[in-house]
């Protein structure tokens, strides 16, 4: 025959393994467990422990659920927030060849404008000028 306290005891086992399990369905058997009359003292003390430590664990799991959720939305944040950063930065990169292209072109445009300035330069188109005049006074007939 099974003692009161053996019988508390199995039950509280049995409580203890569903609820090591995640199986939470059965706490309010384990907390009316602390306060029935025909188990034993220690066998209510341990119940209440286990219920306050279930308890623990319970708002550990709903913080750590909470947490989790939180994060997901801080992901989809994220993941929109760089979508419209790659956006964003693709324009910017296409802006910088265009600004490239421009400041190439005024370089350019300088550098031109130097070599056509200077003295050298200014002294060939000068003798060019001479020359074409002098061939264009010159026709292939009047060299007799």
């Amino acid at each position: 025959m099974v003692s009161q306290t053996d019988h508390a005891l199995l039950t509280l086992e049995t409580l203890c393994r569903e609820i090591a399990r995640g199986q939470y369905d059965h706490s309010d058997d384990l907390f009316a467990l602390t306060a029935a009359d025909d188990a034993p003292e220690t066998v209510r003390h341990l119940a209440e422990s286990f219920g306050f430590m279930l308890v623990s664990v319970e708002a550990r799991e709903m913080r750590l659920t909470h947490l989790v959720e939180e994060l997901q939305d801080l992901q989809k944040q994220l993941e929109t927030a760089n979508a419209r950063l790659a956006k964003e930065n693709a324009t910017l990169s296409s802006a910088v060849a265009e600004l490239t292209v421009e400041i190439d072109r005024q370089r350019f445009k300088r550098e031109v404008g130097a070599i056509t300035e200077s003295d050298y330069f200014q002294d060939l188109q000068r003798r060019a000028r001479n020359l074409r005049a002098r061939h264009k006074n010159t026709e292939p007939g009047d060299r007799e």
